[in-house]
């Protein structure tokens, strides 16, 4: 049997019980979407942040510039968290030097596991956040956030009423139903070409931007847009001097644009095409 906290008045339930102290161009919270706990059943906390204006913070691969935010877990015993659900990112700048981030407010999920048994009224959760907040100059800042919820065995009227974790869930990159991709080095390992086959009937694509998620393809990289003739789209771009290893997948989130100005945001299983051997002289 798991003991998480001794019981709790009601009225601490759902608060942010952490000492904050200020931050610089956000305020920052933990928030839960459940308002209770059944052993067993995972439930969703998350990071809510709302920036200031003119502020942004980073997504998991800033890029060229910046600092993801980062989220340390205290958990009590027997309780599995999940890693952070990435909502998908905007292009933010930082003096002139182009990244991926959030101006918006965004919400960090994050899903937890309880035990299967738990032998306690109530549980308190305590997230260790850092982050890097930038506007014309960059501030990190790092606090620590908790929340409690209670532990009851039936789920019954706990609906979620907070509908920032509706909004999270629309915002997570979703394949792009009937897409197809492959990508491919060019010999030198420096330059990188992504082909892409849209749906039948879709309508043609103006513009497009790859999200690189592990840093093999930077922020300050240019991306270079063809159409072809059957159809489909060749993105190319070059490799990031700091890429990690050469990787057989390329994973991260498209952005595309239609001639109408309706805007596509997801990702695409992308397969790995081979190497075009080096010309011979």
């Amino acid at each position: 049997m798991i003991r998480c906290a001794t019981p709790l008045l009601p009225a601490l339930l759902l608060l942010n019980a952490g000492a904050e102290p200020p931050t610089r161009g956000i305020d920052i919270e933990l928030i839960a979407e459940s308002r209770s706990i059944q052993p067993g059943k995972p439930f969703t906390l998350g990071l809510a942040i709302h920036h200031h204006e003119g502020f942004h913070t980073y997504w998991q691969n800033p890029g060229i510039v910046g600092v993801p935010t980062a989220i340390e877990w205290d958990m009590p015993d027997g309780f599995q968290t999940g890693p952070i659900q990435w909502p998908t990112p905007g292009k933010v700048d930082m003096s002139g030097h182009p990244a991926h981030g959030y101006e918006r407010d965004v919400l960090l999920m994050v899903e937890v596991t309880p035990p299967e048994s738990l032998d306690a009224e109530s549980c308190t959760f305590r997230a260790s956040a850092s982050w890097m907040a930038c506007a014309a100059s960059c501030h990190p800042g790092s606090t620590t956030l908790s929340t409690t919820l209670p532990v009851e065995n039936d789920a019954s009227g706990d609906d979620a009423e907070d509908p920032r974790f509706e909004v999270a869930r629309s915002e997570l990159p979703k394949p792009l139903a009937n897409w197809k991709g492959t990508w491919q080095s060019d010999p030198s390992g420096t330059g990188v070409t992504i082909h892409l086959q849209p749906p039948s009937g879709e309508k043609p694509i103006e513009s497009a931007y790859f999200f690189s998620s592990d840093g093999q393809i930077s922020s300050d990289q240019p991306q270079t847009l063809t159409l072809t003739r059957d159809g489909g789209l060749s993105l190319a771009m070059k490799r990031c001097e700091f890429s990690p290893d050469p990787q057989k997948v390329l994973p991260g989130v498209f952005q595309l644009q239609d001639k109408d100005g309706s805007v596509m945001v997801g990702s695409i299983d992308l397969k790995m095409a081979e190497t075009p051997s080096p010309s011979k002289p």
